[in-house]
C-alpha cells in the first residue's frame, strides 16, 4: 500500500490507545493482545509518515500531530458508523424520502392523517406533500417528480398503477336559510330545478362528471348558477346562499356559519372515489411501506360498494 494510505482498523487501534493512554487497556478494549496492537500503530505511523504517540515504560502520550490526527480519526469513525447505520435503516425501510402529490380535496382530512401516522410510525422517512390538480398528479408520476400520488382520476393508463383507497358517499351542502334545509328524508328529486353550485369541467372534472351522471340517472336538472374548481370554493358559494351542492363526505370538516350538511339517499353506484397511484416498476422498501400505511389510514373512509357487496381494494 502506498505511503499515506491506512486502514479503518488501524484508526480504531490508534483511537483506543489515544483515549486510554495505555496499550494494555487499549488492547483489552479491542479484545486483542498488545503485540499486534503495537504493530498496527507502527504501521499507521509509517504510512502517514508522522509520529503520533510518544511511548515510555511509564506512560503513553499524544504528540501534537497525534492530537490533530485523533480528532479527525474520531470524526471519520463516527461518520462511518453513522453511514452503516443509515444503510441498515434504509434496507429496513426506516429512512428515506417520499414526494407525495395530492389533489386539493385530500388536504381536508386524508393528507393530515397520513402525515400524522408517518410522523409516529416512520419518523426517519421525510415526507414532501405537493398539492396538485388530478392531471398534474399523473404527469408528475410519469416524469418521476413524485413517488406516489392521490388523485380522483380513474382513467390513468400505461405505466401508472392505481388502487382505489377512498370510496365515500356524497353529502348535501345547503344554505341554512334554504326551505329544504329542515326537511326530513331528503331526496335528490327535491332539488330538480333548484339553484346549484357545480364543479368546473377543467379542474374539477371527475366530480362534475360523476354528479352529472347522477342527475341524469335520477332524471333531474338542477339550475346551475355557478361553477368552482375547488371544494372549499363550492361550499363558500353555498354559504352565501347561492345554491346547494353535493360534496364528498370528508369535506364536512369545512365548517361555515350559514352552511349545513345533510345526508341524502343516493344510488349506491355514485360515490366519491380517490386513487393511490404509482409508476410501474418503482417499488422500494420505503415506497411499499408508505403505500401500506396509506391503505391502512384511509381504510376508514372506504365504504363498502353495495353493488358488489364488498370493499374495493
Amino acid at each position: 500500500m502506498a505511503q499515506g494510505q491506512f486502514e479503518y482498523f488501524q484508526m480504531r487501534c490508534f483511537v483506543a490507545v489515544a483515549e486510554e493512554l495505555s496499550f494494555r487497556r487499549a488492547a483489552a478494549r479491542l479484545n486483542m493482545t498488545q503485540p499486534p496492537l503495537s504493530r498496527q500503530i507502527k504501521i499507521l505511523e509509517e504510512r502517514v509518515n508522522l509520529r503520533l504517540l510518544e511511548r515510555s515504560n511509564k506512560r503513553v502520550r499524544l504528540t501534537s500531530a497525534g492530537e490533530s490526527f485523533y480528532q479527525s480519526a474520531v470524526d471519520i469513525i463516527q461518520r462511518s458508523e453513522h453511514a452503516v447505520l443509515n444503510a441498515r435503516q434504509a434496507e429496513r425501510g426506516e429512512t428515506g424520502h417520499i414526494a407525495l402529490g395530492f389533489v386539493p380535496s385530500a388536504a381536508f382530512k386524508f393528507m393530515p392523517l397520513i402525515a400524522q401516522r408517518m410522523a409516529v410510525e416512520m419518523p426517519l422517512v421525510s415526507l414532501s406533500p405537493i398539492e396538485m390538480m388530478g392531471y398534474e398528479v399523473i404527469q408528475a408520476q410519469r416524469s418521476g417528480r413524485i413517488d406516489l400520488g392521490l388523485t380522483r382520476m380513474e382513467n390513468a393508463r400505461g405505466e401508472i398503477e392505481r388502487t382505489r383507497v377512498i370510496h365515500e358517499p356524497f353529502v348535501l351542502a345547503i344554505p341554512k336559510s334554504h326551505p329544504l334545509a329542515e326537511k326530513n328524508d331528503l331526496s335528490i328529486s327535491d332539488f330538480d330545478g333548484e339553484p346549484y353550485i357545480s364543479f368546473t369541467k377543467d379542474r374539477g372534472g371527475y366530480l362534475k362528471e360523476t354528479l352529472n351522471a347522477l342527475f341524469y340517472a335520477c332524471k333531474i336538472t338542477p339550475d346551475t348558477r355557478l361553477e368552482a374548481s375547488q371544494t372549499h370554493a363550492v361550499i363558500s358559494f353555498v354559504n352565501h346562499g347561492l345554491g346547494f351542492a353535493l360534496v364528498p363526505k370528508s369535506a364536512q370538516v369545512i365548517q361555515m356559519a350559514d352552511t349545513v350538511y345533510r345526508d341524502i339517499d343516493l344510488p349506491t353506484e355514485f360515490r366519491s372515489d380517490m386513487y393511490l397511484v404509482s409508476k410501474s416498476g418503482t417499488s422500494s422498501v420505503v415506497i411499499d411501506g408508505v403505500k401500506e400505511l396509506i391503505h391502512d389510514v384511509l381504510s376508514q373512509f372506504r365504504e363498502p360498494d353495495r353493488t358488489l357487496g364488498t370493499d374495493l381494494k
